[in-house]
């Protein structure tokens, strides 16, 4: 199933059967150990303050995914390409395919602690998979819906996708997840131009330090970055550094970047 915006671009794909119950289960036993080992650093209670409440509870699992489950890493990247051809998001908006771009973040999400998820976008991606890992019939509402730019009257468009299946959408376009009840898991992965964002990235990766990383990596390896080793990355991440000069950047790399810069009182003004 596909869905169009108003100028005839597909904004969404959806994949039955698009994940194995075997890769679900490892997935969230990837997630679990995660949660052990780097309790601090790779989970988040995360709220989305200012989208109208809600959240999720989030493990990070982007180059743990890469290592420990290569076999689901290359599905993930495999299903959003096949989205990318049925869409025609290469021929009709000259976006580069999945598998020559970088997986920003990968993120095991549950709802036992939040009840919605208000409307937001992935802003600086440009490819979003969300995999359904539980049965809709577990939970009550938690309907997945998105608003195209540009529609008329702002009309949302609402999935309950059926487990093992995938929702592949352009990054930058609004959507949430309605009111629910019961438990509801999902597997999401970003792809942005950038190639993986590193460890050192931790969670999700901002495209200013992301620049910041690929610039200095250019100006003092004598090799091409490593991506998974140590040496090469602990001393060329920003951790937490005035990055001012490039905040610029992070609006640049998706696709409606014409419309980035919209307050959030118009990104959000439809559910009011």
């Amino acid at each position: 199933d596909t869905l169009t915006d108003s100028q005839n671009r597909t904004i969404i794909v959806e994949i039955a059967n698009a994940i194995s119950p075997s890769q679900v289960e490892s997935v969230k036993q990837l997630a679990a150990c995660t949660r052990i080992y780097f309790p601090e650093s790779r989970f988040e209670h995360r709220g989305f303050e200012g989208s109208d409440g809600g959240g999720n509870d989030c493990t990070f699992l982007n180059i743990l995914l890469q290592i420990f489950l290569p076999d689901v890493f290359e599905n993930v990247v495999n299903i959003t390409e096949l989205a990318y051809k049925e869409a025609g998001w290469g021929k009709k908006l000259q976006l580069p395919p999945p598998n020559k771009c970088g997986l920003r973040t990968s993120e095991y999400l549950n709802y036992n602690e939040f009840k919605r998820l208000g409307v937001h976008l992935d802003s600086g991606s440009l490819f979003t998979a969300l995999f359904a890992l539980s049965d809709p019939k577990l939970y009550q509402g938690g309907e997945f819906y998105i608003l195209p730019r540009d529609e008329p009257d702002d009309r949302l468009y609402y999935f309950k996708p059926r487990q093992y299946s995938a929702l592949v959408f352009l990054s930058e376009t609004n959507h949430g997840v309605t009111d629910l009840e019961g438990p509801r898991e999902m597997f999401t992965n970003e792809f942005w131009v950038y190639d993986d964002a590193p460890w050192d990235a931790s969670r999700r990766a901002e495209n200013a330090h992301m620049d910041v990383f690929v610039q200095r990596a250019v100006e003092t390896l004598d090799h091409t970055v490593d991506y998974y080793k140590w040496e090469d990355l602990t001393d060329l991440w920003p951790y937490g550094e005035d990055i001012e000069d490039f905040d610029d950047h992070a609006s640049y790399h998706g696709f409606y970047e014409d419309e980035l810069n919209a307050s959030e009182d118009e990104l959000y003004q439809h559910e009011l």
